[in-house]
């Protein structure tokens, strides 16, 4: 069995914008995949190190459609980062897997 295969929630392929708010920073970045349970996204080049253990992070489809959504840091590499979604947001959850649904996908 591969390791994708052993995840809670399946892993959708999008390509959207992304910002995440730590304290007062901000970090603008690229999402590359989310799921129902959290998402990868793209390292700022300012991450601070050591990293944050929690932010806000706000997927940014188009001018009207930002939604923001608390996680928690729960992997940092040189090129991404993983973030668990933090419990009690299952609403803003839902309409952010509804949101990706109208994205492209061929960018992947």
């Amino acid at each position: 069995m591969s390791f994708a295969e052993k995840r809670r929630h399946p892993r959708l392929a999008i390509y959207s914008a992304a910002l995440a708010v730590c304290g007062n920073e901000g970090y603008l970045s690229d999402v590359k995949d989310l799921s129902q349970g959290g998402a990868c996204i793209g390292r700022p080049r300012n991450w601070p190190s050591p990293p944050p253990t929690t932010c806000r992070l706000f997927f940014i489809f188009d001018q009207e459609t930002v939604i923001g959504i608390d996680a928690r840091i729960v992997r940092t590499t040189a090129e991404d980062l993983g973030v668990e979604f933090l419990p009690g947001q299952e609403a803003r959850v839902e309409s952010l897997l509804y949101e990706s649904r109208f994205l492209d996908r061929d960018v992947l």
